[in-house]
């Protein structure tokens, strides 16, 4: 149940800066609504991305499946494979395309990548090397979707949990190009990256192929972009009906809010900025609460005290040999 309505909290904003009380926000023609209820969205967003709140952090989980194994034809020079007998859940930029040998032998480039899928053909991004009629294929999904929620990643949480172990990525564009053009294509586990836009936009290197590698189950953790709820609970970006309520500290909402308001007018803002900085920066602190913090070895095998950090002598304080 919400703590505060969008209502309420617009109010709320009005009341301490001596402007009248409004009987609703949606879809109201009066200007001072209007403005009220944009600043507290866009303080509402900006709060909601400034920090990786508890309440925005979900994960997806991603099933890979067997590849596509189908046979066709090939011309050199030609980025067209003809005469395929099974087009069936290829997706044209989502799935990657080799020859069930090496890719010299079949005449597929490597890292060769399906854009377009007909009835009975398919179209490379890449040319065929040489002519083979019946070559065998193995077309495998390389690329899926994140969660419609998705708005950034939540760093060093991909895992294959078939397998139990961490994938390596995100890879910058160099390295996948490192990858997927050099002599060296593979390793023993896998990579990812973030291509184009969202919401097909999560690639896996190599393309899950070889037999141990499917069926498998990945997961990753983000940061959800839905900061707003409605009245019977559903995720929404924005706080559009006035019973719509926020996941986060309404009070927070009303402070920022103040202070645009506050700015828009030509007024000074300073100290309510300030006001609304400290309070969500507060709020940020004792989100979801604190490890220990701990001076012995820890999981990623740092220290916070170890010989290069200690000196040997000269220590402070009486009894040291200093004052």
């Amino acid at each position: 149940m919400a703590e505060y309505t969008y209502l309420e909290l617009c109010n709320q904003v009005t009341a301490e800066l001596g402007l009248p009380v409004l009987s609703t926000i949606e879809n109201n023609p009066n200007q001072t609504a209007r403005q009220i209820g944009a600043l507290m969205n866009r303080s509402g967003d900006d709060v909601y991305q400034a920090y990786p709140w508890r309440v925005s952090q979900d994960y997806t989980i991603i099933n890979i499946g067997a590849p596509v194994q189908t046979t066709g034809d090939l011309v050199a020079g030609d980025d067209h494979i003809y005469n395929v007998g099974d087009t069936s859940g290829i997706v044209a930029n989502q799935f990657a395309i080799t020859g069930s040998t090496s890719s010299s032998e079949t005449g597929i480039q490597q890292a060769a990548r399906v854009v377009e899928v007909g009835a009975d053909y398919l179209v490379m991004d890449m040319p065929a090397l040489s002519d083979e009629v019946g070559a065998a294929l193995v077309i495998a999904r390389d690329t899926y979707a994140v969660p419609d929620a998705f708005k950034w990643f939540a760093n060093e949480t991909m895992w294959d949990r078939t397998n139990h172990w961490q994938l390596v990525g995100p890879l910058s564009p160099q390295a996948y190009q490192w990858l997927t053009s050099g002599i060296v294509p593979t390793g023993p586990r896998r990579r990812w990256r973030q291509v184009g836009t969202d919401p097909v936009s999560w690639r896996l290197w190599p393309a899950p192929t070889a037999p141990n590698s499917y069926p498998a189950s990945l997961v990753f953790e983000y940061n959800s972009k839905f900061w707003a709820r409605a009245a019977d609970g559903t995720s929404q970006q924005w706080l559009v009906a006035d019973d719509d309520y926020p996941v986060i500290d309404g009070q927070a909402l009303v402070l920022h809010t103040k202070w645009r308001w506050l700015q828009t007018k030509g007024f000074e803002y300073g100290a309510q900025q300030a006001e609304a900085v400290n309070f969500t920066e507060q709020l940020a602190a004792r989100d979801a609460g604190a490890a220990d913090l701990r001076l012995d070895r820890r999981r990623d095998n740092y220290y916070l005290l170890n010989i290069e950090n200690v000196p040997d002598g000269s220590w402070p304080g009486p009894g040291n040999g200093n004052p």
